[in-house]
């Protein structure tokens, strides 16, 4: 069982006591909460405690959230381990909720000593460091000798974890945190009713970005368009319906009662069946003649010849007309993009009836003015918009290609088309926006998903996490986006985590009375 080293603690005699929902905020107010928190690369672990007092039970109170989602832990146990002084005690809880764990502590000694955190169940595997943290009593006073008996020998770089905090060294490793006046308290079970998300600011360097709309085309090779072959009223087969999948020769439209002539289908029709039915019996008499050696191989050679180009005629026939029907049917697996044409319509030869299309690439053209033609040359990345206002990297979509128009257009407009493996939000005909970036500069800026700023009467801010819950407000001044990400001038430092969804729950919830005070803490 893999274990995460939580913090590192001083156990002194505080008298603390243990109160329940009962007690008021003035007794409440007495007693400091301890607060820690730890990240791996798929876990949040929030720890609050009202203090640890040798030969006496304590409350801790453990909150699991899942950074893939931002939603409470499904692990349905969770383990505490306590070294201090080469004594160990351990205690075992069951989650109250999910993401929720309450543990009734003892420790037998007084000292410096190391507190071990482990998560049970199915969706609580880590792959983490088991390392130290300090406490805020203790932050450089602790001795290692004690941790001697636990296993240090794990790989940090191996995993390529990412640090939540600047002063966070390793994943895993868990620190005191502490909220500031001014803070807007949000407790994790708020979190968690909410789509709520929150990521770490990094550095990036990009510039030269240009922001485009364009429109998705599907690739010449993956749709066709179906004609009729003859005359004739057009009558669907089946339940043909625009975005309907369809598989490859599967029969679409039947037409039928167009004019009889000797070049109608159905007279070319009845020739094929009546030549299929000649062939066949000369081939089989002929057969029979050439095994009593009455016929020549010859004759029998071409006798079956003739039976094999009527069988292959009328084989044919019957996949397009029958029963004084013609018969189209779609030449790939894929979906009925656009109906041309309703149950019952008259059509002559050559009208369309039906464009299909099938999943794959998908085009991506855009047209610029010829002032960007230098910046076009050196398309770096390319980020899109959907409709939907998802943000999505070209490289996370399989994007091959950026071609480049080598003259401009009737316009004075130099068009520019990035072929892509289609994803869902990205749906032909419709209008997305690019971001195309030519440049890498030199300096490297805090940057911030796009999502994490909010606009607020033209200044621009952020919630940064203190704690798990509680977030400052911070003002910022920002630049140039590539669609995904936002450089920050000032306001926020890498490192520190700021909220990308929830940002407007946040903003109301501040100074709001109704916000329970202890939402979140031991209690």
């Amino acid at each position: 069982m893999k274990k995460i080293l939580f913090l590192a603690m001083l156990l002194v005699f505080m008298g603390c006591e243990k109160h329940n929902h009962n007690e008021s905020a003035e007794h409440h107010e007495h007693h400091h909460i301890h607060s820690f928190v730890a990240y791996t690369d798929n876990m949040e672990l929030f720890l609050q405690h009202e203090g640890l007092e040798a030969g006496k039970k304590s409350c801790i109170t453990l909150y699991a959230t899942s950074l893939d989602d931002f939603k409470p832990a499904e692990s349905d146990k969770a383990e505490l381990l306590l070294s201090v002084a080469g004594k160990r005690v351990s205690a075992t809880a069951n989650a109250m909720h999910k993401g929720v764990y309450h543990f009734d502590f003892a420790p037998e000694e007084a000292g410096h000593g190391v507190l071990y955190l482990d998560i049970v169940g199915e969706h609580a595997h880590f792959d983490v460091d088991v390392e130290h943290a300090h406490s805020e009593a203790c932050a450089h006073n602790h001795s290692h000798d004690e941790h001697a008996t636990h296993d240090h020998s794990h790989n940090h770089s191996a995993h390529g974890h990412t640090h939540a905090h600047s002063h966070a060294p390793h994943p895993g490793h868990g620190f005191a945190v502490e909220a500031k006046d001014g803070d807007v308290s949000f407790s994790k079970e708020q979190s968690w009713k909410i789509d709520f998300a929150t990521a770490v600011a990094g550095k990036s360097s990009f510039d030269g970005v240009v922001k485009v709309a364009a429109k998705v085309d599907v690739l010449p090779d993956n749709f066709t368009t179906i004609v009729a072959t003859t005359s004739g009223k057009v009558q669907f087969a089946g339940n043909i319906l625009e975005g309907k999948e369809i598989a490859v020769d599967e029969p679409l439209f039947y037409l039928e009662g167009g004019d009889v002539t000797d070049n109608d289908a159905a007279v070319k029709y009845a020739e094929a069946e009546s030549e299929y039915i000649l062939s066949k019996a000369d081939y089989e008499r002929k057969k029979l003649l050439f095994i009593d050696k009455i016929v020549s191989e010859r004759e029998y050679q071409a006798a079956e010849a003739a039976y094999r180009r009527a069988e292959a005629r009328y084989t044919s026939m019957q996949r397009s007309f029958g029963n004084g029907k013609v018969c189209l049917r779609s030449p790939f697996a894929g979906y009925v993009a656009k109906l041309l044409v309703a149950n019952g319509d008259y059509v002559q030869p050559g009208t369309p009836v039906a464009r299909i299309e099938r999943a794959g690439s998908v085009n991506i053209s855009a047209e610029l003015p010829v002032r960007y033609a230098a910046q076009l040359n050196n398309i770096r990345n390319v980020n899109i918009e959907l409709q939907s206002g998802e943000l999505v990297s070209l490289g996370n979509i399989d994007g091959r290609t950026v071609a480049v128009g080598r003259s401009v257009n009737e316009c004075n407009m130099i068009p520019v088309t990035v072929t892509t493996d289609i994803v869902d939000g990205v749906v032909p005909g419709s209008i997305v926006t690019l971001y195309l970036s030519s440049e890498n500069s030199a300096v490297e800026n805090v940057v911030v998903p796009r999502s994490a700023i909010v606009e607020e009467m033209g200044s621009y801010f952020v919630f940064v996490q203190n704690t798990p819950v509680s977030f400052e407000k911070r003002s910022v001044v920002v630049g140039a986006t590539d669609g995904l990400m936002v450089k920050v001038y000032s306001g926020v430092h890498a490192g520190e985590r700021v909220v990308t969804k929830g940002a407007v729950v946040l903003k109301l919830s501040q100074g709001a009375a109704a916000l329970d005070p202890h939402a979140g803490h031991v209690h």
